[in-house]
């Protein structure tokens, strides 16, 4: 992204792999060396966003359907919030963005079907994949949380085949990705993760 200073970081992996605890970490880090950074999520707090979000916690709607929201919420998102900060030269921290559209609603309605749809989106400069064994990581959300409609182990074993779809698919397009070890203990994953961002960070520098 030539045209905007700061340095966008996507953050995905299956539910419960770490995303949100991660990039968390990873803001406070870039804090505390005194980068400036800014943590977001999808689905977003934007109108459509939480549409989105009601949906999940109910029911679902088609493939079709969710991938459209998704790109909506997705368009807001990067007008509204992403590309802001990039122009103040922040690094962005997404816990989620393409990625997961394509890993959850491109085997029903097609790749290039999710990506025609977000042809607004921004390509990361860096994506890290959070990789954990289904069972592991289903577990860990359920421990913290009320799991939502999509939080099921026939779907997680089919997103886990989606993304792994996903990323080859991205990677080919030429998608910077990190793949890193979620089931490590903390201080590894982020030490992994935190070290790819930081070897981004000089040439976004004044």
């Amino acid at each position: 992204m030539a045209d905007l200073p700061g340095l966008f970081v996507v953050l995905e992996g299956g539910d419960g792999s770490g995303k949100t605890t991660l990039a968390r970490l990873i803001g406070d880090e870039l804090h505390a060396r005194g980068v400036r950074a800014l943590n977001t999520e999808e689905p977003s707090g934007g109108p459509v966003g939480m549409l989105v979000r009601r949906m999940l916690a109910e029911r679902p709607l088609s493939p079709e359907v969710m991938a459209l929201l998704y790109a909506a919420d997705r368009a807001h998102h990067t007008e509204t919030v992403i590309r802001p900060a990039l122009a103040r030269g922040e690094v962005v921290l997404s816990t989620r963005y393409v990625l997961s559209s394509l890993a959850y609603q491109g085997p029903h309605v097609g790749l290039e079907r999710v990506m025609s749809l977000n042809a607004h989106a921004l390509k990361p400069d860096l994506l890290i994949f959070l990789e954990c064994p289904v069972g592991v990581a289903l577990g860990r959300a359920g421990a913290a949380r009320v799991l939502d409609a999509y939080e099921t182990p026939s779907v997680a074993a089919s997103a886990a085949e989606g993304y792994a779809r996903a990323l080859t698919y991205l990677e080919a397009q030429g998608q910077r990705v990190g793949r890193v070890d979620a089931a490590q203990g903390p201080a590894q994953v982020l030490r992994a993760a935190l070290e790819q961002v930081l070897s981004l960070i000089p040439r976004t520098s004044p």
